[in-house]
């Protein structure tokens, strides 16, 4: 027996208004009441995040702040606030701190001197060994003595952009002894000047934003506009530069060295050298634009029949893979890469081969048909 339903009727605009307002209200409530900053911050940055959006109005960050006051409401000042200084606005939030005291309210002492935090003594970059993201680590301390440090991964086959991260409420050596642990043997910790880091992660934050395509959480979404004032904190002057990144590299320098090799020298021989040289040129966009090293995914781009790295009027297309495997063994050597990850760039190789040599087939079927 099965009992018949009325159609389901779609909240109105002032329910969904309701429901908003009164889940704004609890989160801005419970950061005023935790004892340490990220929940109250956390919300304010959710806020900027949209206010601060490059399609949004200039003035749409004043006006959040402004409407919030109206509520006047503890926690509603405290989170006003609180996106006041970290829209590192000065006469916005000297603004919202005479509104609070014409309102009689009170806010935790770390959020009434949030704008004085000054950066943690150290600043630090994750390195893996194929360069593919590099993260940065940075943190800052209010003048209550409460720490925010945040790790800010770092697309460098996307032009160094800023593409994920996390926020701790720990003090920077803390949240590094704990990457130490749980990292990887190949994982290295180098560190860079404040100034530098500055300069780097201002640039990674600029231009269009990537969210759709990247489908960036959520979370992180959240918490990007208080790495953006933490790095406020930091001096500036430094170099937005990646350290390491190769620019200008002779593919033809590195194809007549390969050759040379004992693993180059089966492919000396005719048109083979222009199908190394080919490699090379699709491997300038491996991690910092090293030819030479190759992790596993930048195996399966190379031989994703789908993207079409290769020309596929390349002669002797079917055997990139073979010529693939002596130059991983090749460069890898030359750049003193352990072989349990140059094993794991050759098993990706025998991953990719079939389908690959498979699509070479249908295109060599499809230029003679």
């Amino acid at each position: 027996m099965t009992t018949a339903t009325g159609p389901t009727t779609a909240p109105s605009a002032d329910q969904l208004r309701a429901e908003f307002t009164e889940s704004l209200g609890q989160g801005l409530r419970e950061g005023l009441d935790s004892p340490t900053p990220g929940t109250l911050l956390g919300m304010a940055s959710s806020m900027l995040d949209i206010s601060s959006h490059p399609d949004a109005d200039p003035g749409s960050t004043a006006q959040v702040v402004r409407h919030l006051t109206t509520w006047d409401r503890p926690e509603t000042s405290a989170g006003a606030l609180a996106i006041a200084t970290l829209a590192d606005e000065p006469g916005l939030r000297r603004w919202a701190r005479r509104d609070i005291a014409d309102r009689g309210h009170t806010v935790p002492r770390w959020l009434a001197d949030l704008h004085l935090a000054t950066p943690a003594a150290r600043t630090v970059e994750l390195i893996g060994p194929f360069r593919e993201a590099d993260d940065l680590v940075l943190g800052v301390t209010t003048p209550s003595g409460h720490a925010l440090t945040t790790l800010v991964r770092v697309d460098n086959e996307l032009g160094a952009r800023a593409v994920d991260g996390a926020l701790f409420e720990h003090p920077i050596e803390t949240v590094l002894r704990s990457l130490r642990t749980d990292a990887d043997p190949d994982l290295r910790i180098r560190d860079i000047s404040a100034a530098d880091a500055r300069a780097r992660l201002t640039a990674a934050f600029t231009g269009v934003r990537l969210d759709e395509v990247l489908r960036t959480s959520t979370k992180w979404r959240n918490q990007r506009c208080i790495v953006r004032w933490m790095l406020s904190r930091f001096p500036d002057g430094g170099d937005a530069t990646v350290p390491g990144r190769l620019d200008d590299v002779d593919t033809d320098e590195l194809t007549a060295r390969f050759l040379a090799s004992p693993w180059g020298r089966p492919w000396t021989r005719g048109a083979l050298p222009l199908l190394v040289e080919r490699v090379f040129a699709s491997g300038l966009s491996n991690g910092v634009g090293d030819p030479l090293l190759w992790a596993p995914r930048h195996v399966g781009r190379l031989l994703d029949p789908r993207l079409h790295d290769l020309d596929p009027d390349e002669l002797d297309l079917d055997r990139a893979p073979e010529l693939l495997r002596d130059l991983i063994r090749y460069g890898h050597d030359e750049r003193g890469v352990r072989v349990g990850l140059t094993d794991a760039s050759l098993h990706a190789v025998d991953r990719w081969a079939p389908a690959f040599r498979t699509a070479v087939r249908t295109w060599d079927d499809e230029l003679t048909a």
